[in-house]
């Protein structure tokens, strides 16, 4: 019994320091063009027990040369996992994100890491192992059904040996991700079908400075909420620029390098129903930046550190102008 004890603590703490990174190659040297791999791939998510939320060219720095394109994905039953896990920040772990972008070695395509998001998100770095494994299969044996290339699991991005996301030289977006959670907007006596609804069409179109517009609604009856995915091109060509490689040497030479993070957009707002009345929630901006983009370095953050700021409050003003 004693012996036994003792193995399950040494595989325990083995769990809590197995290191993660944000994302996760699939495939490298993949064959044909953006466009029909990305159909490919769509093509066969329904069989594949998912659900196409969007699909699109995102974003690029000016002087790229090189192109990308983002699937987004639900799969319901791994959603009603998350949510029985916790209903509050399950929400924002629910989209699956699928990257095929081009670089000077070749086409690529990349998760981002459910291993990774999930720790955060779920805040339990060993409970959910499985769940994650699984799920993180799931994408990869839908990926190499649909598209020819060189297995690869090389993960990049921040690597991290536990969920929590510390505060950058002591001061800053850092904690547990339940308390970055905000209600941005609390509308009494409403529905949120019919908030959901407002909200997508408040960034139907893209917005002023960032061009930050609605990507996906994703209604869920069970839950009485709406998940809607946000983004913006300019928002994603500045983000890509700024990370580069990151931490990632073999690509540090790379024209455009940070196309590769392309997965950590769109950002969730999450209309949920709370009694009589609907809130409209969002992770604090800068936070999140530090969850996909924690590898661009302190001094990056600390030069852009109004941006994410900046980025929130476009987003809330438009939906602001429609709500009244």
């Amino acid at each position: 019994m004693k012996k036994l004890f003792v193995f399950l603590i040494l595989f325990s703490l083995s769990l809590q320091a197995r290191e993660y990174g944000v994302y996760q190659f699939v495939l490298t040297g993949v064959k044909g063009d953006l466009s029909s791999i990305s159909q490919g791939i769509s093509g066969q998510a329904s069989a594949a027990g998912f659900k196409v939320l969007a699909s699109y060219d995102y974003g690029v720095p000016e002087d790229c040369g090189y192109k990308g394109h983002l699937i987004l994905l639900n799969d319901s039953s791994y959603t009603a996992q998350l949510m029985a896990a916790n209903p509050l920040t399950a929400p924002f772990a629910a989209t699956d994100r699928i990257n095929i972008f081009q670089d000077e070695a070749g086409t690529h395509i990349s998760v981002v890491n459910p291993h990774s998001i999930n720790r955060t998100m779920l805040m339990d770095d060993v409970k959910y192992e499985q769940l994650s494994a699984s799920h993180l299969q799931k994408l990869r044996d839908l990926i190499t059904a649909a598209a020819q290339g060189t297995p690869s699991t090389k993960e990049y991005g921040q690597m991290r040996e536990e969920g929590f996301i510390s505060k950058t030289m002591g001061v800053m977006a850092g904690g547990a991700f339940s308390e970055k959670i905000e209600d941005v907007f609390v509308i009494k006596n409403a529905q949120w079908r019919d908030v959901a609804q407002q909200v997508s069409e408040a960034l139907a179109r893209p917005g002023p400075e960032w061009g930050m517009y609605a990507a996906f609604s994703l209604p869920m009856e069970k839950y009485a909420m709406s998940i809607i995915g946000v983004t913006g091109r300019k928002m994603e060509a500045r983000s890509f620029d700024i990370v580069g490689a990151g931490d990632d040497e073999e690509r540090e030479d790379y024209d455009c390098a940070g196309i590769a993070d392309a997965g950590a957009y769109p950002f969730s707002l999450v209309v949920v129903q709370d009694g009589a009345d609907v809130k409209v929630r969002m992770v604090t901006a800068m936070y999140r930046m530090k969850i996909f983009f924690e590898d661009a370095g302190k001094w990056a953050f600390m030069k852009n550190m109004t941006m994410p700021g900046s980025l929130a409050d476009e987003v809330k003003e438009m939906i602001e102008k429609k709500l009244k």
